[in-house]
């Protein structure tokens, strides 16, 4: 039997996953016994990602890399007016 699979498992992360599975099934009514899909976590990841997160993470993406492009400025820039001194 192989066990190797076991060495990358984590308790936490495992408990981190049901935890936010919860979430996702709360947030999205199915506990609700008038939700056409009560009491099943089928698609709530697509779900989530699609209605929530994904929008979010796009967002975020393109925040970081504006926060890039500004950085990378902003270095040049304090490149072009650094002046060595005997220090340096």
């Amino acid at each position: 039997m192989q066990s190797d699979y076991l060495s990358r498992w984590s308790a936490e992360k495992e408990q981190q996953k049901a935890v936010f599975m919860e979430h996702m099934y709360q947030c999205s009514g199915r506990y609700q016994k008038a939700h056409p899909m009560h009491g099943l976590y089928t698609g709530l990841w697509h779900e989530f990602c699609l209605g929530e997160a994904g929008d979010h993470c796009r967002n975020l993406y393109f925040e970081r890399l504006k926060a890039v492009v500004e950085f990378e400025e902003q270095q040049q820039k304090t490149e072009a007016v650094f002046m060595p001194t005997l220090h340096d």
